[in-house]
Order: C-alpha cells, then sequence, then structure tokens
C-alpha cells in the first residue's frame, strides 16, 4: 500500500503542476499497489459533488481535542479521504484561490503558507491519526512538498503506525521554492513532542521551515527531474534555504521525473478541441484549431507562428525577460515591440504576479492595446481555453529562471506544439536543442536568461517555422512521438519502490545504491 500525503489532487481541487500530479501519479501506481491520497477537503471549493461524509474523530494538541471530519471517494482504484477540521473553512481559507472556480487573484507565490504552519501541522496529525484509526498498513508513505511534511514532527504516532507495518517515508520536492516558513515565536503553542523537533533544526540553520523537518527525517528524497536534483545539489538555484539540504546529502535522493496524464492532455483525448488528430492527421487539424485560435485572438493574418505562453506569470517563469516591471513603461513597450517584431504572433494566458493591480498585468493590459493584432492577453486561466490554445499554436515558451519538472511544455509538445524553452531543471531534461542535434531535435533552447537570448531563439523559431517547413514537421512529429506519459514515469517510482524492498533482506547497502539508475 502506498500513502499520499498532499494539499491538492486533481480534479478535486488545484492550483497548478503539483494538483496535476498527485491527480495522476495513484491512477497509475494503482495498477501495480493499493494507492490511498489523504488531502484538505476545501469548503465550496471541491470540483465535485458526490462524495461522502463518513465520520469524525479527535485530535488533542496543548491539551485541546479538535474535531475533524473526514470524507471518502474510491476512483480509478484509488481509495481518497478529505478531512477537515470542525470549522468548514478553515483550511479552504489556507488557499490563495488559485483554482479553475476563481480568476482575479495574484499568481504571485501560490504554494506559499498563506496562514500560519501550525494548521498544516494540524492536518499532519489528523492525516496519521486517521491512518491509525482506520488500521491502513501502508509500504510507502509519499510526501508531496512542504505542506506534509509536518507528519514528521509527530514521531509517536508514525512509530505508532510503523509498529503496526514497516514503511518507508519519501519526501517528492515538487519545488523548492515553497517551504513553509517556521517562525520561532509560534512555538509555544506547540506540544513539546514537535517543537523539539523545530528547535533542533533553528539551532543548526538559524532558521526552519516544515520542508526542513522532511529533508531532515525522510528515508528517501525524489526530485520531479533529474537536472532539477542535481541543480539542487550543487546550489545552482536561486533558492534560499539550500543549506537544509547538508541533512539529505548522506541519503539516498532519486530522480521521479513527472510524466503526463494521456487521458487528459492528448490530442486523440481532448474533449476541448475541434477535433481530435494523431500524428498521421495533425497538419489538418492543427490548422483547423489554429484558425479558431486566430479569431479567438483578434489575429488576421496567420502566415506568422502562434506562440503561447501558458503559466503562472510570475519571476519563476520568466515574465521579467518579457515584461520587466522595474522598467520604464516606455522602455517595457519597446523591448515587448521588439519581440513582436520576431515574426510573431504571441498569446500569454495566466494569473499574473501581483494580480489584476499589479505591474505585470497592466504592462500586458497596455501591450495588447497598442499592438492588438499580434500579441492577445488572457489574464485567467482554464483547462478548456487551454487545450485550445496548446492545438492551435505552433510552439509554446518557456522562458522560465527555474523549473522543477514544467508540465505544460510536455503538454504541448503532446499536441505538436514545439517547446522553445530555458534549458533550466526538467525543461533540459526532456526538450533537444535544435542549435546542438538538429537531427533528433525536439525544440528551441533560449540560452541565457535575458532579452538578447530570448530574441535570438525566437528568431530560430520563426525562420525555421516559415523557410524551413520540412525540418519543422520533423521537430513537431518528433514531439509527439516523445512519451512523457505516466505509463512510463511510473516505472521510476516502482524501481524506487522494489529496491528499498530489497534493502529489507540485505546488508549489502552499497552495492544496491550503486546499481540505482535513479541516484544522483
Amino acid at each position: 500500500m502506498i500513502i499520499h500525503f498532499t494539499s491538492e489532487v486533481a480534479p478535486f481541487y488545484k492550483r497548478g503542476g503539483l494538483g496535476d500530479v498527485v491527480g495522476a501519479l495513484p491512477k497509475y501506481l494503482s495498477e501495480s499497489t493499493h494507492n490511498v491520497v489523504i488531502s484538505f477537503y476545501y469548503e465550496k471549493r471541491m470540483m465535485i459533488e458526490n462524495i461522502d461524509f463518513k465520520e469524525s474523530f479527535k485530535i488533542e494538541i496543548q491539551n485541546i481535542e479538535y474535531e475533524f471530519d473526514y470524507y471518502y471517494l474510491n476512483q480509478d482504484n484509488v481509495d481518497y479521504y478529505f478531512l477537515n477540521m470542525s470549522d468548514e473553512l478553515i483550511f479552504s481559507d489556507l488557499e490563495s484561490s488559485e483554482s479553475d472556480l476563481e480568476s482575479s487573484e495574484s499568481g504571485d507565490r501560490p504554494y506559499d503558507n498563506k496562514s500560519s504552519y501550525i494548521v498544516y501541522l494540524y492536518f499532519a496529525k489528523a492525516a496519521l491519526q486517521l491512518i491509525y484509526n482506520l488500521k491502513l498498513l501502508p509500504d510507502f508513505l509519499l510526501f508531496h512538498d512542504w505542506h506534509a511534511c509536518g507528519c514528521f514532527a509527530f514521531s509517536k504516532l508514525m512509530n505508532e503506525i510503523y509498529s503496526r507495518k514497516r514503511y518507508s517515508t519519501i519526501l517528492i520536492i515538487h519545488n523548492y521554492e515553497y517551504q513553509g516558513d517556521i517562525f520561532p515565536d509560534t512555538l509555544e503553542f506547540l506540544n513539546e513532542e514537535e517543537s523539539a523537533e523545530i528547535k533542533e533544526i533553528f539551532r543548526e540553520y538559524k532558521t526552519a521551515s516544515l520542508l526542513s523537518i522532511g529533508l531532515k527525517n525522510a528515508d528517501y528524497v525524489g526530485t520531479v527531474s533529474k537536472n532539477y536534483g542535481k541543480e539542487l545539489l550543487t546550489g545552482n538555484l536561486p533558492h534560499k534555504g539550500l543549506a537544509y539540504l547538508k541533512s539529505i546529502k548522506k541519503k539516498k535522493i532519486f530522480a521521479l521525473p513527472n510524466g503526463i496524464d494521456q487521458t487528459i492532455w492528448s490530442p486523440e483525448k481532448s474533449p476541448y478541441i475541434p477535433g481530435t488528430y494523431n500524428k498521421s492527421s495533425v497538419n489538418i487539424m492543427k490548422a483547423k484549431a489554429k484558425e479558431i485560435l486566430l479569431k479567438r485572438a483578434g489575429f488576421v493574418d496567420s502566415s506568422d507562428p502562434v506562440i503561447l505562453l501558458m503559466s503562472r506569470l510570475t519571476d519563476q517563469k520568466g515574465i521579467g525577460i518579457i515584461i520587466n516591471s522595474w522598467d520604464t513603461e516606455e522602455t517595457s513597450l519597446e523591448k515587448f515591440e521588439a519581440l513582436l517584431n520576431t515574426g510573431i504572433k504571441l498569446i500569454v494566458c495566466g494569473r499574473p504576479g501581483g494580480g489584476l493591480n499589479g505591474n505585470i498585468n497592466k504592462r500586458f493590459a497596455l501591450a495588447q492595446k497598442k499592438f492588438p493584432h499580434k500579441f492577445c492577453y488572457i489574464p485567467t486561466y482554464n483547462e478548456p481555453d487551454a487545450h485550445l490554445f496548446l492545438a492551435g499554436s505552433d510552439a509554446i515558451l518557456c522562458p522560465s529562471l527555474f523549473e522543477p519538472c514544467g508540465l505544460v511544455h510536455l503538454y504541448g509538445m503532446s499536441f505538436g506544439t514545439v517547446p522553445v524553452v530555458r534549458p533550466v531543471g526538467g525543461l533540459r531534461d526532456t526538450v533537444i536543442s535544435h542549435n546542438e542535434y538538429p537531427e533528433i531535435s525536439t525544440g528551441f533552447y533560449i540560452d541565457e536568461f535575458n532579452f538578447k537570448s530570448l530574441i535570438e531563439a525566437l528568431r530560430k523559431t520563426v525562420h525555421t517555422y516559415k523557410f524551413q517547413n520540412d525540418i519543422w514537421q520533423k521537430i513537431m512529429l518528433r514531439c509527439m512521438e516523445e512519451d512523457y506519459s505516466w505509463e512510463k514515469a511510473r516505472h521510476n517510482y516502482l524501481q524506487l519502490f522494489d529496491s528499498i524492498k530489497k534493502e529489507y533482506h540485505t546488508d549489502d547497502l552499497e552495492t544496491i545504491n550503486n546499481d540505482r539508475d535513479g541516484m544522483f
């Protein structure tokens, strides 16, 4: 049995890629073993109607009993348990409304802890208590990002579960940028058990976070791409708290790359595009989707490649290269005009950092007024539009400052939409540069994180699209041939599980460790 702890899971509720991953991974792992997901119940935000309330139970913190309700659903052979405190809104209020249900929120830092980390500790203890109450017997506990790491603060309860069935713990780092900061003046609100764990981290690092508890205590650590794991271990990332990684240097760390759910993100299966297609029909059907998209965007000429940038519009995603909010308005628009003059039509879709009153939104909105026939700005996100945009666009732009794995470019490749990316994190692992390997390339690289490199990459993209159509066709088809499905990606997890089980029965750990392909 595998038990996943997560703050979000699609299709019930998601703010981004984490929800997509945890929404798909257990489903594909369930083909081999029983999977359970424990998450939050967000009152009035759950995108599902039929979910059963089961019962209530109590946990004690600081001599106060807190009542929790849990809800249950079985779907795709996965058992889902959703927890809520007796105050039905307390978990909902943690969230930044980054879901399909609301679109006016800021795209900035959606995975920060908007409320006190203590509430996440309450969730953690309740989740462990639920496992104990239900007599679940896990082989593996998977903790998805910092939100779930509070479980490691409750060693007594984890040991009680362990006494029933030996298990291993695996922390999956989806994005190290978000850690769940802990402030020392709140420790008085915790029991001695969990505060002692946190104080120990404060003594060593002078700071602490929920993620740091997980890094210190997890048996294994996984990252969602091999290159991102290397960047973390070499400190080659703009993240705070990299010192916490000292605690895992002697542990086992694995690359567990994300996949995409091709029952959803596939041009052959999509319910949202004007006509499904595959490699043999891609040219005809993408042309039809592009025609619809051009009208939607207010564009007339179809000879230029349509470039799509679809993400949270934040520093991580490289928006600063395109719209620098520190530039003057005049300078910013001059650079933007130079971008469009590479010969592209550009669509930008996503929630802007700073919200609708922020400079990013204001600059993009102004650019749309100034360049309406070349640029379309949509400051929202929903999945029906996402599918149409992917099918109708020629290329997808990902100029990220850093990218743990990246999913949207994988969605694009599935739809035959060529990626133009910064070679960082998982983007390097999954896109083959046309400049370096033209015979096997699947996209184009933006070599440096600056405007000049972005312009050069777009010019190369436009030239290939307009004047080397036979080459463009080959790149597009190679994109569609790449297999980044969860059907394939799940095997990284299965190999890890098998190797851990072998460790239970051998003392020759050095030999096993050296034989693992997933290790860094």
